[in-house]
C-alpha cells in the first residue's frame, strides 16, 4: 500500500496529491484530516500529526515533509523520478525549504 496523506484544504497539496495519482496508478491520497488519515498514522507510530505536513507511507515506513516527496518521486517515471536524486541531501536542509514553502503554500 502507497498512500499520500496530505493537506486537502490547501489548492497545491491536492494539485499535487491527484496529479501524482494520475501518474503513478498505485498510489492512494487521503486527506490528513481524515478519520482514515488519523488512523494509519496512529497505526504507524506517528502520535503528533502535523496539518501542515505531507506523509507518504508505503507498507510499514512512513517518510514526512520533503524525504516523503522524495519517496513519492521515486515511484514516478523519467523525467519527474530524476526529483528522487535529491533524497541524498540532509534532511535538515530539504525540511528547510519545504517548512519555508509549507508557511506560504496557500499563495500558490
Amino acid at each position: 500500500m502507497k498512500v499520500i496523506i496530505y493537506d486537502s484544504e490547501c489548492k497545491f497539496c491536492t494539485r499535487f496529491s491527484k496529479w501524482s495519482q494520475s501518474n503513478v496508478k498505485t498510489l492512494e491520497i487521503i486527506s490528513v484530516r481524515s478519520k482514515e488519515a488519523r488512523k494509519l498514522l496512529r497505526d504507524k507510530g506517528i502520535k503528533f500529526i502535523d496539518l501542515q505536513t505531507i506523509y507518504f507511507v508505503n507498507d510499514n515506513e512512513v517518510w514526512v515533509r520533503s524525504k516523503a516527496i522524495f519517496k513519492i518521486f521515486t515511484n514516478f517515471t523519467s523525467p519527474w523520478k530524476f526529483i528522487s536524486f535529491f533524497s541524498f541531501l540532509p534532511a535538515s536542509i530539504t525540511d528547510f525549504g519545504y517548512k519555508i514553502f509549507a508557511k506560504y503554500r496557500y499563495y500558490f
